[in-house]
């Protein structure tokens, strides 16, 4: 009797001292303290890439491999405004550009463009942000130039780097042709435009600049271009000096 006494007061104090070393409550509290401080310190040491780690923390789980996801609105929107900007200054931009690239006049372009754009108020600027983003990516700029992707229109570099550097060149090219932009051709890249797509009708525009003649070459002149068909013979009348390049640009590497 004596011994099975002390087993048993022995077993129900091990007991007591087991139930109050192991609090479950506590136990989660203070895991999830930890979790939420190593997230603090990844936070502030590292920056970028804190969400996803909390998610293979909370759930064990990672991401899988593969292509970056990009937002199609915002992919679309960057595009509109770089075919905005080229279009507005191709002809100041062109000689960089093609036949071949020319590195130091285009870069000069683009940097008075910024310049120009940036003296403009705030509310007013629409072109900096465009020429300061190709300004960025230069290198990888006069590598598209040099390819035979980019067929001297202006609207395959928006398209080329309208996803940059979210996604590459390539892959932000095909994103882009897949959903091209419908905006009509500004007026400042029509002439060049004309020369690219309708040669024939090029050489009888620039033959004679007068209003009569522009009016009979289109008349007579055969296409399904919607792009072309839209603008009439006045329109593209006004346009046509509108294509040359501005005084305040000309450079002797422009000219």
């Amino acid at each position: 009797m004596r011994r099975s006494a002390v087993r048993a007061e022995t077993n129900s104090t091990q007991k007591e001292l087991l139930q109050g070393h192991f609090d479950a409550e506590r136990s989660i509290r203070e895991l999830q303290e930890r979790v939420s401080k190593l997230e603090r310190v990844i936070a502030e040491n590292f920056g970028p890439g804190v969400e996803e780690l909390s998610v293979v923390l909370q759930t064990g789980n990672r991401k899988k491999p593969g292509r970056k996801p990009i937002n199609s609105g915002l992919l679309s929107s960057d595009r509109d405004r770089l075919v905005e900007m080229l279009e507005s200054y191709w002809p100041e931009m062109e000689p960089g550009c093609s036949p071949k690239p020319k590195p130091p006049v285009l870069r000069r372009a683009l940097e008075t463009i910024a310049e120009r754009e940036g003296s403009l108020p705030a509310s007013q600027r629409r072109h900096d942000w465009p020429a300061l983003h190709l300004l960025k990516h230069f290198p990888e700029l006069i590598q598209f130039l040099s390819s035979d992707r980019f067929r001297r229109d202006p609207r395959q570099v928006a398209n080329a780097f309208a996803g940059v550097p979210s996604v590459s060149v390539w892959r932000s090219l095909k994103l882009c042709q897949a959903d091209p932009c419908n905006n009509p051709i500004g007026s400042r890249a029509i002439r060049s435009y004309i020369r690219r797509k309708h040669p024939e009708l090029y050489q009888r525009l620039l033959a004679d600049y007068s209003l009569v003649n522009f009016a009979t070459a289109l008349k007579s002149y055969r296409s399904k271009d919607q792009k072309l068909n839209q603008f009439g013979a006045q329109y593209l009348f006004l346009c046509w000096k509108q294509c040359t390049p501005e005084s305040w640009f000309r450079t002797p590497e422009a000219r």
